[in-house]
């Protein structure tokens, strides 16, 4: 059966066994209008048909003919059961892999899917501690050449290793602990070819507008923050997607990163080389590549992470010698990006409260996502909640489009426990000089209520509330995330903000 242009790459059908043919679709594009055309229609020409939705990297798998995991012969059985680890991570679309080496004397195997920890096994301990020196000794592409149960490692898995199971790469990270060892695997799918829209990851269309005008800067930089596992790496890739398709391949970006998190087509990608064990070595690395991006010839550059004092300082320097950057810190808000330039990293607040300098301040959060099919609603969960619960939510939802998780989940294509993914809550703000004014003359509070009252903000609050208003988010959990009331704690109604405004004063 031939699939129409438009459909083919999102669909393949599985004919090996005569009367239980298999239609796969990507789960992510099955409601393009071309891909339900062509469902009807197979469905119409062959009723037994088993039509089964998959994410895109085991759709591609199968068109590719990889049907099943790749194993050398030449890998040892510890090499071998890391990597069916990594793909059953890989298949669960779980974010990390834990190993919890030592906790009662033996090792627990946790998944983090959609933001939850769940556990898949346990081994022994000896089992685990083989595991992780195994990684270490022998599947690193660099990083320690001995293992150690009693010192921080750090190291990234070859490309053997992940290439073959839908992954791009995965790093290790391990610490000592009371017990035993605490090892994370970081677990990166390859999505080179189907990099998300800012629309697929939850970015509002008044948020998307503001982006896609810092994008068109010639010059400035733009800051992303957020937490470890806000998913920045992926907003990143995203906007330099954006960058080279609105340049249309006619400027240079070249990113820096530690290492490279995903293939982004068109870009000119480095990694860091260093000793990761060795803190002053990956600081020296980054002073080195950083210092190298004045010679070479660019338009706009990634700078994956401002670490210290010295890139923050590059890279705002980068951004006023007539490029545009792009690069990611740790804050809580989008406002608090400020706070994080000029106290914590020292920082002259000249050159950050500039908005030609400073042009974007984006900030991120991720929640989990109902399953449409499980979902449940308020009378439904009323009677089972706490007295605090039940008046969070009186008091900042929707009674009738209110929706809350099925922790049982159900059967339905996607569903994980009630969850079916994430997506973000975010504050973008573009500068002007007003505000910069505000900031640095009167307070973070009373730029942050500007930017509200007076910018059309969006605070990561509101953002939430209407995925909550439209049954999408759970909001008891998303709570935990962003509280409901945080708005009213840290934004100045309007009448107040005015006055102060007015009057001159805090």
């Amino acid at each position: 059966m031939e699939f129409s242009e438009e459909s083919v790459s999102w669909l393949y059908l599985d004919e090996s066994v005569p009367g239980q043919e298999r239609l796969y679709v990507s789960n992510e594009h099955r409601t393009r209008p071309a891909v339900m055309s062509e469902i009807a229609r197979a469905m119409r020409t062959r009723p037994e048909i088993d039509l089964k939705p998959v994410h895109l990297s085991e759709l591609r798998k199968l068109q590719s003919g990889r049907k099943g995991l790749v194993v050398s012969e030449d890998w040892s059985a510890e090499q071998r059961k890391v990597v069916e680890y990594l793909g059953r991570a890989g298949e669960a679309h779980a974010s990390d892999l834990h190993m919890l080496i030592g906790v009662g004397d033996v090792t627990a195997m946790v998944f983090r899917v959609h933001g939850d920890l769940e556990l898949q096994s346990e081994l022994t301990f000896d089992e685990g501690m083989s595991l992780a020196s195994t990684i270490v000794m022998s599947m690193f592409d660099s990083g320690p050449q001995q293992f150690s149960a009693s010192d921080e490692q750090d190291g990234r898995l070859r490309n053997e290793f992940v290439k073959d199971i839908g992954l791009y790469a995965a790093r290790y990270s391990a610490v000592p602990t009371e017990s035993g060892l605490y090892v994370v695997l970081r677990i990166i799918l390859d999505e080179s070819d189907d990099i998300p829209s800012l629309d697929v990851l939850g970015y509002l269309p008044e948020q998307q507008k503001l982006i896609r005008r810092m994008l068109k800067r010639p010059e400035g930089i733009m800051i992303t923050a957020g937490p470890t596992g806000s998913g920045k790496s992926t907003t990143m890739r995203t906007f330099c997607q954006m960058y080279i398709e609105e340049t249309k391949g006619k400027r240079r970006l070249i990113t820096v990163e530690d290492p490279v998190e995903g293939k982004v087509k068109g870009a000119v990608q480095t990694t860091i080389i260093a000793d990761r064990n060795d803190p002053e070595s990956v600081t020296r690395a980054w002073q080195r590549r950083l210092a190298a991006l004045k010679r070479l010839d660019y338009n706009a550059a990634v700078v994956g992470e401002i670490r210290d004092t010295w890139s923050a300082n590059a890279s705002i320097s980068e951004a006023k010698s007539g490029t545009l950057v792009e690069t990611t810190t740790h804050a809580n808000d989008a406002t608090g990006i400020i706070d994080r330039l000029t106290d914590t990293l020292g920082i002259a607040p000249g050159m950050v409260m500039d908005p030609q300098v400073v042009i974007g301040l984006i900030a991120q959060r991720l929640v989990q996502i109902l399953c449409p099919s499980c979902k449940k609603k308020w009378e439904d969960v009323r009677d089972h909640l706490t007295e605090d619960d039940r008046e969070l939510v009186e008091a900042h939802c929707d009674l009738e489009t209110v929706a809350f998780r099925n922790h049982d989940g159900c059967t339905a294509p996607g569903c994980w426990h009630g969850i079916t993914g994430r997506k973000v809550i975010a504050e973008v703000i573009r500068p002007d000089a007003r505000f910069m004014q505000l900031y640095r003359e009167r307070s973070k509070l009373v730029a942050r209520s500007y930017w509200v009252h007076h910018m059309s903000g969006i605070t990561r609050g509101m953002h939430l509330k209407r995925y909550i208003a439209a049954g999408l988010v759970d909001p008891i959990d998303s709570d935990k995330f962003s509280p409901l009331d945080d708005d009213d704690l840290n934004i100045l109604p309007a009448d107040e903000l005015q006055l102060i405004l007015q009057r001159g004063y805090v």
